[in-house]
């Protein structure tokens, strides 16, 4: 099995987050091999089922496990909770669901890379990051901490995402072109160059566009 973080017998492993984003991980968790999977979400009701995983706890401070997760899709919250479960004492686990392929450098804590996703030759992801499902990030392609590369998504060999950035579904990024930190670009959009300026980018070639324009598209 592709996963990684604690396996043994008897291991605990506890996702903070118990929305969709959550439950996906809880089954692609357990096919990894982990046989105790527990949720903790203040949001929830101690004791709930969520996707036949107990909710067992509720701030990250209550958590009692072997290894956490952060199960939120939200960049800059994944971050602000995995940096208080770090604090918390907490061991960050790493997840690489079947099937996926990793070839890259080791993920850094608490990345997570789903079903279906391929990461390929000399390929660096940092801490906290989301390979989504059938996501293709490419030989010598750079994702930053905490970024999210959405289900279909394509970065291009030496491509970079940077720090809590997010590719949107099915967008890429063209070979050894740069995405800088906190930026958006949407769904289907292709990055034919460097996009530095924080904001969301559209289309094809992606461009940025004003709150106005965001607030009409949504």
């Amino acid at each position: 099995m592709a996963c990684f973080g604690m396996m043994m017998s008897g291991d605990v492993l506890c996702l903070y987050g118990a929305g969709g984003h959550g439950r996906v991980i809880a089954r692609q968790a357990r096919s990894c091999g982990w046989q105790t999977i527990v949720f903790a979400d203040a949001g929830k009701p101690l004791g709930q089922a969520v996707a036949g995983f107990p909710v067992r706890f509720a701030g990250i401070d209550t958590i009692e496990a072997d290894a956490v997760l952060i199960a939120i899709g939200d960049n800059a919250i994944r971050r602000q909770r995995q940096e208080e479960a770090l604090a918390a004492g907490h061991n960050l686990a790493v997840l690489i669901a079947e099937p996926s392929r990793h070839f890259g450098e080791a993920p850094g804590a608490g990345t997570v890379i789903l079903a279906g996703s391929v990461v390929n030759d000399a390929a660096r992801l940092g801490s906290g990051v989301i390979v989504n499902t059938a996501a293709v990030v490419e030989h010598d392609a750079v994702v930053g901490d905490f970024a999210h590369v959405a289900p279909g998504a394509v970065l291009g060999g030496g491509a970079r995402l940077g720090q809590q950035s997010l590719l949107g579904s099915n967008a890429t990024i063209l070979p050894g072109v740069s995405v800088g930190d906190n930026i958006t670009v949407g769904a289907g959009a292709v990055v034919t160059d460097d996009l530095v300026e924080p904001g969301v980018y559209v289309g094809v070639p992606a461009r940025r566009i004003s709150p106005k324009e965001q607030a009409r598209q949504s």
